[in-house]
């Protein structure tokens, strides 16, 4: 257990290789760490990147330590050369490494497990700085550790190695850091996540600008997301509000004044309450997709518990497999066009009977960069639904470039086939 004399005030993290800072990897694990630590209390002062370099990852944890009181390393755990974390903060705080035993056993015992040939390299991944304590990796062989290093008399540091690859650092750092650190901080946040699609960031913060602005405890805070708003609201939970609720009175507001817009407090994404929202209604559903290749199927594919309610879904991106696949009409083609809302309501009808759903979406428009015209610029999208009593259809206007068109397509796909599951009709976007 994690000794440490004082409160973790002030948090740093550094996440450790030089393919974050040629940009040919995406440094999530940065966003991750952050969350964690704000949704645990702890609040994160600076993030840094290093390369895979001893002499400049030296400075940074030298200043680092000198002015955080805890401070989290991410990557640099691997079994080769050029992974030299733990070995470089060990330099840097005079502190031994040593060979860990239960960690190198459990090591021989995963590679057994899944067949694979123990390299005497990974035998360097059981060396771990003396007298910390040890994280168990459930979903690799890199284990992580923390410490407790005294940089002067006044001031001590905690510092936390969490391994780089994303599926390895999440469950280390929620099940196994996370409460080692907890016992030291100043107080306990509790979050709550509203989320809201059809009304854009800035106008969203406008709407409650009065209730950001008038807001200490809790405090609520805009984040702005692919075709959506999440706006974190805070509560400290300490001994002056005395274990009070004061998040759902600020909840209950953004409800009156948002509305439908508001499609989940709490964590679900907009994928996992429409596939909710199936189940309970004991409905099946079906996709037909032009301009978004596959990306609605697969969304609701991604969700455990999709075989209950998806049938199936057709992509059909050229006119010949529209009237062949979904039973467009070749006149509807020729007097409105692929991309047109009597497109739209066809495919949806078509798919709606060859996966004999309960309910169906379609989607047809024009992505991008090329295709546009003055009647039909880049960015129109047209949604189609169908079910046994109703066929019907939407139009968007999305900017932005190709794939940003086309996320935001699926993403409004789901919100239409929530609203009409809701209201039965759609909202008038905001």
């Amino acid at each position: 257990m994690l000794k440490y004399d004082g409160v973790l005030d002030k948090c740093e993290i550094i996440c450790v290789g030089t393919e974050l800072l040629i940009g040919s990897t995406l440094n999530t694990n940065a966003n991750t760490i952050a969350l964690a630590l704000a949704d645990n209390g702890l609040y994160c002062y600076w993030q840094t990147v290093v390369g895979d370099n001893v002499d400049r990852l030296s400075d940074q944890i030298r200043t680092s330590i000198s002015r955080s009181d805890l401070v989290i390393f991410s990557g640099g755990l691997g079994p080769t050369e050029d992974d030299l974390t733990m070995e470089t903060a060990c330099m840097c705080c005079d502190r031994e490494m040593v060979f860990d035993q239960e960690s190198y056993d459990r090591m021989e015992k995963v590679f057994a497990t899944s067949g694979r040939k123990f390299s005497k390299n990974n035998i360097k991944q059981a060396m771990l700085p003396k007298d910390s304590v040890v994280l168990p990796n459930d979903n690799g062989t890199a284990p992580g550790a923390c410490f407790v290093t005294k940089v002067n008399e006044n001031h001590s540091c905690v510092l936390a190695f969490l391994p780089g690859p994303p599926s390895e650092l999440g469950i280390m750092l929620n099940k196994y850091l996370i409460p080692e650190l907890k016992p030291y901080t100043l107080h306990s946040l509790r979050n709550e996540y509203v989320h809201i699609i059809g009304i854009g960031e800035s106008k969203a913060e406008t709407m409650i600008s009065d209730l950001i602005k008038n807001q200490t405890n809790p405090s609520i805070a805009p984040y702005a997301s692919e075709g959506e708003c999440i706006f974190r609201v805070s509560q400290s939970v300490d001994e002056d509000s005395k274990g009070e609720d004061l998040i759902t009175p600020i909840i209950d507001k953004m409800r009156m004044t948002f509305g439908d817009h508001i499609y989940e407090v709490g964590q679900r994404s907009l994928r996992e309450v429409v596939l909710d929202m199936l189940v309970s209604k004991n409905l099946h559903c079906a996709f037909a997709e032009s301009l978004t290749g596959g990306m609605i199927s697969s969304g609701i594919v991604d969700i455990s518990g999709a075989s209950s309610v998806f049938e199936g879904g057709i992509v059909t991106y050229s006119n010949e497999s529209k009237v062949n696949l979904l039973g467009v009409s070749p006149q509807t083609l020729s007097d409105y066009g692929a991309v047109s809302k009597e497109c739209a309501k066809e495919m949806a009808i078509g798919v709606l009977k060859a996966m004999n759903a309960d309910v169906a979406i379609s989607v047809t428009g024009i992505a991008g960069p090329d295709g546009g015209s003055a009647s039909k610029p880049v960015g129109t999208v047209y949604i189609g639904f169908a079910s046994h009593d109703k066929c019907d259809s939407i139009e968007f206007h999305i900017s932005g470039n190709r794939m940003r068109v086309r996320k935001v397509t699926a993403l409004k796909a789901f919100d239409y086939l929530r609203m009409l599951l809701l209201r039965g009709h759609y909202y008038e976007e905001e």
